[in-house]
C-alpha cells in the first residue's frame, strides 16, 4: 500500500486526493459524514465498506475513516451480488495475500466464503471482516463507483506476505449440545428443544439476568455461542436477537448436527487473547523487520463488552512494535484461514495481520 491515513472528514480526503490516479479502499465508519453522491463525483477510483466503527493506531471511532491507497501490484475487486461469483480464477492465482469484506448481515456468507475458496490460490492467506451498522439492520455498506450494494462483497489481492494470529478469549460454561434444527444464520433448536430456552436456563443462572427484564443484547454479549470444528477450534458465534417464531438470530451461518457450547466472557482474558493474537501474528514472520503494517479486524460486540477497557486491548496490539502502523475495522463478524485451510467467518473474536 502506498499510503494509509486518517480521515475525520470526506471533504478533506477529497481535497487532498482530487488530482490522485490511485486506487482507494475505504473503511468508513457509521456515524462519520459520508456523501457517497459527493465522493462519486470527484472520478476518484474507489471501493470500501461501511463498519461500526473504524481502529486507526491506538483508538477506534464511529466518526472517522481510513484511506488505504493502493499500489499497483493490489487487484481491486467487487462483488456486487455474492450469490454470483463472476471473478475469473485465473485473476487471483498470481496473488498470496487475500482482504475479503462481506456484507456482515448477509444470509449467503458460508455459501460465499465456500465460493471463494475454491477460486483462489493453494496457501493464500485470508484476513477480514463483515460490514454493517450496529443498528443490525441489513442496508447497502459495500460501495464503489457504480453505486451502493447490500449482499456485496470486495477482495483486495496483494502479492506481499500477510501472517494471520487469530484468537477470542472466551471460555466454556455449558454445552455441548446438537443443533437438531437450524436455517442459515437462524438457530432452532438444541438437543431437540428450543434453542432460547436452553440458552436462557443456563445464561440467566450464570448472570443472575432476566431476559423478560432486559434487552436481549444486553445479556447475550456476555454469552456467545461456540462451534467445535473437527480440530477442536471453537469458531464463536454471537446472538443478536430473536425472530418473530422465538428462534435465536446469530451473525453468521451455523449447521445443523454441528456440535456447540455456549460460552462466557472474563474482561482480561479477552484482551490477553488479542496480544496473542499479535505474537502469533508476529510469530510467523522470519525477519520482523518486513513488517510494514498490522491490520485489524476486531468483533465491535467486543468493544461493547470490554466497554473503556478495550483501549486495553488496541494498547496491546500496539504494543509489540508500536513504530508499525495499525489499522482496520470493528465489524459484524471476522474472517481468516491459514494456509490451505477453509475461510472460517468467526465472531467476537480477534483477527490481526501482519503485512510485509
Amino acid at each position: 500500500m502506498k499510503s494509509i491515513k486518517y480521515y475525520e472528514k470526506l471533504e478533506v480526503f477529497i481535497e487532498t486526493n482530487k488530482n490522485s490516479k490511485s486506487k482507494f479502499f475505504l473503511l468508513v465508519s457509521e456515524n462519520f459524514n459520508f456523501n457517497f453522491d459527493l465522493l462519486n463525483s470527484t472520478g476518484l477510483d474507489f471501493k470500501g465498506a461501511i463498519v461500526p466503527q473504524i481502529v486507526y493506531e491506538d483508538f477506534n471511532t464511529d466518526k472517522g475513516m481510513v484511506a488505504c491507497e493502493l499500489d499497483d501490484s493490489i487487484g481491486a475487486f467487487i462483488l456486487e451480488d455474492m450469490t454470483s461469483i463472476d471473478i475469473d480464477k485465473e485473476q487471483l492465482q498470481a496473488f498470496d495475500s487475500i482482504m475479503l469484506i462481506v456484507d456482515g448481515l448477509s444470509k449467503h456468507i458460508t455459501t460465499f466464503l465456500e465460493a471463494v475458496f475454491q477460486t483462489l490460490p493453494m496457501k493464500s492467506e485470508i484476513i477480514g471482516g463483515g460490514a454493517g451498522k450496529l443498528t443490525l439492520k441489513q442496508e447497502p455498506v459495500i460501495f464503489s463507483k457504480n453505486g451502493m450494494f447490500k449482499d456485496a462483497a470486495i477482495i483486495l489481492a496483494g502479492k506481499s506476505t500477510l501472517n494471520v494470529g487469530v484468537e477470542n478469549g472466551w471460555e466454556y460454561l455449558e454445552g455441548p449440545f446438537i443443533v437438531t434444527s437450524a436455517e442459515k444464520n437462524i438457530l432452532k433448536s438444541l438437543n431437540f428443544k428450543n434453542a432460547f430456552d436452553v440458552y436462557k436456563e443456563f445464561v440467566e443462572k450464570s448472570s443472575g439476568l432476566k431476559f423478560d427484564e432486559m434487552d436481549f443484547f444486553d445479556i447475550a454479549k456476555a454469552y456467545p455461542l461456540g462451534i467445535v470444528k473437527f480440530n477442536n477450534e471453537i469458531v464463536v458465534r454471537d446472538p443478536i436477537g430473536l425472530d418473530d417464531n422465538g428462534n435465536i438470530i446469530l451473525v453468521g451461518d451455523i449447521e445443523q448436527n454441528s456440535t456447540i457450547n455456549i460460552l462466557k466472557g472474563e474482561k482480561e482474558k479477552l484482551i490477553n487473547s488479542s496480544a496473542i493474537a499479535i505474537d502469533n501474528a508476529i510469530k510467523k514472520v522470519d525477519d520482523k523487520n518486513r513488517i510494514k503494517h498490522f491490520v485489524l479486524f476486531d468483533c465491535i460486540s467486543r468493544t461493547i463488552f470490554l466497554e473503556k477497557d478495550f483501549k486495553k486491548e488496541l494498547a496491546s496490539i500496539k504494543e509489540p512494535m508500536p513504530n508499525r502502523r495499525v489499522f482496520g475495522a470493528l465489524t459484524l463478524g471476522e474472517i481468516a484461514n491459514n494456509g490451505n485451510e477453509y475461510i472460517n467467518f468467526y465472531n467476537k473474536t480477534c483477527v490481526v495481520g501482519a503485512l510485509c
